[in-house]
């Protein structure tokens, strides 16, 4: 005949136990009934001692705070007292949400285990060709002037917002790309006129700052015109 084998649940501690004991009888955690939960503690110590298994100290401990709150549940409770469990809940609480971190950064380190990743190539970040503030100052005026030229848009509430006329300062940086790809330079007031919405227009104006920042585009100024030039990126 084989032997009989009893399997026992695992936890890592007397938080853990607490949480799955919890869980497997569906007791409300902000309202424990102590009784009950320090007996089924209690019956899954005396399992463990009946397969001779050793019982960790925090454990035994938890078992005495158990015990310690199950009888001030039975003293008479004042008015200003604080409720005996409330440390306990507050322990639980913290330790449920320590441990669905670590089940989120688990599946995300087996989700990422065997993918490789290029390290990022280092940047010049000193920009040498450096623009006047006063040209920087009448693009921004060129580009009011042309807001302040579009028909004001009205918005009922609960409108439906159209997700097809939603500009992005990384699609209007590629935009702009492709709009200096040829290498003409260009007045900097051709880049707004099919800009059809300020919300168009900031994403336009956020975009080209992007580029001068990073040396792609150099704002060159011919009598009160603002001219833009690509600059080819070294191969």
């Amino acid at each position: 005949m084989e032997a009989l084998s009893v399997r026992l649940e695992q936890y890592e501690g007397p938080l853990d136990l607490l949480l799955g004991l919890i869980s497997k009888h569906k007791i409300d955690i902000f309202d424990i009934p102590i009784s009950e939960l320090c007996d089924q503690y209690m019956a899954y110590l005396d399992e463990m001692r009946s397969l001779n298994m050793e019982i960790a100290s925090d454990f035994i401990w938890m078992a005495s705070e158990l015990m310690l709150i199950k009888s001030k549940m039975l003293l008479p409770k004042r008015e200003d007292e604080e409720d005996p469990r409330k440390t306990l809940v507050d322990a639980l609480l913290e330790h449920q949400r320590a441990k669905l971190a670590a089940e989120f950064l688990q599946s995300q380190s087996a989700l990422y285990f065997d993918r490789f990743t290029k390290d990022p190539d280092e940047i010049d970040s000193a920009y040498e060709r450096l623009h006047a503030v006063n040209l920087l100052t009448e693009a921004f005026e060129r580009i009011n002037e042309r807001m302040s030229q579009l028909p004001e848009q009205t918005v009922e509430l609960f409108e439906r917002i159209e997700t097809e006329h939603f500009h992005t300062v990384e699609g209007k940086i590629l935009h702009l790309l492709r709009f200096m790809y040829d290498g003409i330079s260009r007045p900097m007031t051709e880049l707004f006129y099919d800009c059809s919405s300020r919300a168009e227009i900031i994403a336009t104006f956020l975009a080209l700052l992007e580029l001068v920042k990073a040396g792609r585009i150099v704002l060159l100024k011919d009598k009160k015109e603002l001219y833009l030039q690509l600059i080819r990126e070294k191969r």
